[in-house]
């Protein structure tokens, strides 16, 4: 007689599945000794381990880039741990996408005066943005690998100083897009703040997107998406209005919520 297909939710597979289990969780701790020994011999994103420098040699050579060989690859990279740290700083750079370049994004922002009011303005801004971020995969490189940065602290902090250069220019349009409209920011509130909170919503709304498209669409409004319609309702919260003018955000809300009781 043959022998019974093996279940995978007996006390056997539940064994293995608690390995894997223990696996996973190692790839994302940050102390190197609380990683087991297959982990330990991982020097570069665990999640990039596919990358073969074979593959990139002949996809360069593919493209008709002459010079791209074996050897003018080790001549610049003597292990794959530091080619990967460099692709993964080029790749998160955006460096052929039309929103690299920061005087485009000024030129963008500055556009947005033209809105007939702030909330079109943010709402003409945000899904312009999530949606050009959509249409490039490398988007959620950060979000593939941002959980194992703390295990490399070089490439942790190459990218952050790159995100902040990048994030820059933003700032300097969000700061003129509110003075354009008139908008002043409540007590604790910096537009540098409320561009880290942005950046904040925007990654987990561009993994939302990823993961539950068809909930993120059906939510959205006739006029804007989802992420627009929070980013109104954030940005209500952190300027000053003249009702309660001089409140921190939180003061505003306990005054607003003790008139409705």
């Amino acid at each position: 007689m043959p022998r019974p297909k093996a279940v995978t939710d007996d006390t056997s597979a539940r064994r293995f599945l608690d390995a894997a289990a223990q696996l996973i969780d190692a790839m994302f701790v940050t102390s190197p000794g609380d990683r087991p020994r297959r982990l330990s011999a991982i020097d570069f994103p665990a999640t990039l381990e596919w990358l073969r420098k074979e593959d990139v040699v002949r996809l360069a050579q593919d493209a008709g880039h002459r010079g791209a060989s074996r050897k003018a690859f080790d001549n610049r990279w003597e292990s794959k741990e530091d080619f990967v740290n460099d692709a993964v700083i080029h790749t998160m750079l955006y460096r052929d996408a039309p929103n690299a370049n920061p005087a485009l994004q000024l030129a963008y922002m500055a556009s947005l005066v033209d809105s007939e009011n702030v909330a079109q303005a943010i709402e003409r801004f945000c899904d312009a943005m999530l949606d050009s971020l959509l249409s490039y995969p490398r988007s959620f490189l950060l979000l593939h690998i941002g959980p194992l940065l703390e295990q490399h602290p070089k490439l942790k902090a190459a990218i952050v100083e790159d995100m902040l250069r990048a994030l820059a220019p933003w700032y300097e349009g969000y700061a003129q897009l509110f003075a354009a409209f008139g908008v002043s920011m409540r007590p604790g509130w910096t537009i540098e703040r409320y561009g880290l909170t942005l950046q904040s919503m925007l990654d987990g709304f561009l993994l939302r997107s990823r993961v539950q498209d068809e909930q993120m669409e059906a939510c959205s409004s006739e006029d804007a998406s989802l992420f627009a319609d929070a980013v109104v309702a954030f940005t209500l919260g952190v300027i000053d209005t003249g009702e309660s003018s001089g409140l921190t955000s939180r003061d505003a809300l306990n005054a607003g919520v003790g008139r409705l009781r």
